[in-house]
């Protein structure tokens, strides 16, 4: 099985920062943001290729990888124009020909722990669908900063998704973790441009019942889109990193 991390944004607004490295490779608790999305895409055992979709700073992000391999795991990054999310997985699954299979998705920017073996084995459970989003619970006041997913009953069915939803516009707190596996097919008559698939594409399909959800309990989830959100993930990594070992006395 392949997975897919979008990793091409610029990083604008976490300049000066992101002038000499490129944003997947900014360190939170001394690792590189992308080490924490590749230790989450591992702990499914499916995955044998990983696509890294990148378009800033690309040969810095390439060195890096070469130089930190994952046995029994491709990882080849893949040049692409910065289209949104939307635009950006089209355009990697064109230039790598897949069209009718399962492809783990996941956002470049976030610090948290989801399990992804999960995600995938309940996906392959949800007949008819075109994704499986991974869901977390957040605070009220915290929802209009992420895609809410309104579920009924308790087959993990989406009946309704809003990409980040005005003030008292939803009751729901199931908030988009940015992993979720999709069916390459379920993209073949979109057009290739710049769109975002949360707000294009995951509505539709929650309207006609093919967008699921499976809820995990996160330990934390931090975006690192702006230098405020960037220095609080390193504060709340740092906070339950284990403490270093005591020097033995002589």
């Amino acid at each position: 099985m392949k997975a897919i991390i979008l990793a091409a944004g610029e990083g604008k607004r976490l300049r000066p920062l992101t002038y000499g490295i490129p944003k997947p490779l900014l360190p939170v608790g001394g690792r590189p943001v992308i080490d924490y999305v590749i230790d989450n895409i591992l702990k499914c055992q499916e995955i044998d290729t990983i696509y890294v979709a990148v378009s800033h700073m690309k040969n810095s992000l390439e060195a890096y990888l070469a130089h930190h391999e994952h046995p029994g795991v491709r990882i080849e990054t893949v040049a692409t124009l910065a289209w949104e999310t939307g635009g950006d997985l089209k355009s990697v699954l064109a230039q790598k020909a897949i069209a009718d299979e399962a492809v783990l998705v996941c956002y470049g920017d976030n610090v948290t722990t989801i399990d992804t073996a999960r995600l995938v084995a309940d996906h392959r459970k949800n007949v008819g669908a075109n994704a499986t989003v991974t869901l977390f619970e957040v605070p009220g006041e915290d929802a209009p900063r992420f895609g809410i997913a309104e579920m009924k009953g308790n087959r993990g069915r989406i009946v309704r998704f809003i990409e980040k939803p005005k003030a008292g516009e939803t009751e729901s707190r199931f908030a988009n973790a940015g992993y979720f596996v999709l069916e390459a097919a379920a993209l073949a008559g979109v057009a290739m441009e710049r769109f975002k698939i949360e707000s294009e594409c995951f509505p539709k399909w929650a309207g006609g019942g093919k967008l699921f959800g499976q809820i995990q309990s996160v330990k934390m989830w931090i975006d690192i889109g702006t230098l405020e959100s960037y220095r609080a993930a390193n504060r709340l990594v740092e906070e339950i990193l284990p403490p270093p070992p005591q020097a033995k006395k002589q």
